[in-house]
């Protein structure tokens, strides 16, 4: 009897909590803070200390951007989310009085069609691209998506290996493909000369020290485009578009600080964003 009646105590207490949390006023936003989601802190994105600072390119940038784009805000804060959280939707974040406050942006390498991301959010203008690339030595007769038959291919990177496996007329035509776990192993079979061609992510290519050796196909196998997602049908797409147009403007304040904050942590010039 005592342990039927600890039992349910005990869930009338979890019901009750429930209830508590509920019924706390939800808010879009906070009336001072912006509340920025991230599913993973993924470099060099973004990444986050153990003292919950962020850092990253995303995090350097919304930094130069705040003021313009800030309204009556004061400051933001970066909060892990789940994986499908829906911004401006999903509550889960509560101040000292209670109230549940929502996510407004997303950031952390998000990219444009993956998943039902298009429908669920507004989202500025690509900002970062990576290109899935096909390199060969300069010296190879190799120069075309067709001299992928009977060639052996090396594969390095998540987004490689789907874009390469997607492109059946090309993944289908290959004598041998080596897939490797590390980009130094990948360039050392080429060096070696034991694969022809090399199927990477420009992301990593760009980095190699070697790369003016190699000649790069002319088409690409995917593009993969990063963008800050917001709340669907919000205002922050326009303002944060128009924010970073004025950073990348030559003719604006002290000039194009946008494009060096994007070499700084890609090393190379990987933004995809267009003056209108």
């Amino acid at each position: 009897m005592k342990k039927s009646i600890a039992i349910l105590l005990a869930a009338l207490t979890i019901c009750f909590s429930f209830t508590a949390c509920s019924s706390g006023k939800k808010e879009k936003y906070s009336d001072e803070k912006l509340i920025i989601g991230y599913t993973e802190a993924v470099s060099p994105f973004l990444e986050i200390d153990e003292n919950g600072k962020a850092t990253g390119f995303e995090a350097e940038l919304f930094k130069a951007i705040f003021d313009e784009v800030k309204g009556d805000l004061k400051s933001y804060t970066f909060e892990k989310v789940d994986e499908g959280y829906a911004l401006e939707d999903d509550g889960g974040f509560f101040d000292s009085q209670g109230k549940e406050y929502s996510a407004a942006l997303l950031m952390g390498g998000a990219c444009k069609n993956s998943g039902t991301f298009n429908e669920d959010y507004s989202f500025t203008q690509p900002i970062i691209t990576n290109r899935v690339i096909a390199v060969v030595p300069k010296d190879s007769e190799r120069k075309t998506f067709a001299d992928f038959g009977k060639s052996t291919v090396v594969l390095y990177g998540g987004s490689a290996k789907q874009a390469f496996e997607a492109n059946k007329a090309i993944s289908s035509s290959c004598k041998k493909i080596i897939e490797v776990k590390s980009f130094e192993e990948a360039t050392e079979i080429m060096e070696s000369k034991k694969a022809d061609i090399l199927v990477t992510e420009e992301f990593s290519f760009n980095k190699y020290e070697k790369a003016k050796d190699y000649y790069v196909m002319e088409h690409e196998l995917d593009t993969i485009e990063y963008v800050i997602a917001c709340a669907k049908n919000s205002g922050w797409k326009d303002s944060i578009n128009e924010a970073i147009k004025e950073m990348k403007d030559e003719t604006y304040g002290d000039g194009d600080s946008f494009t060096p904050l994007v070499e700084k942590y890609f090393g190379y010039n990987a933004s995809s964003f267009e003056m209108e």
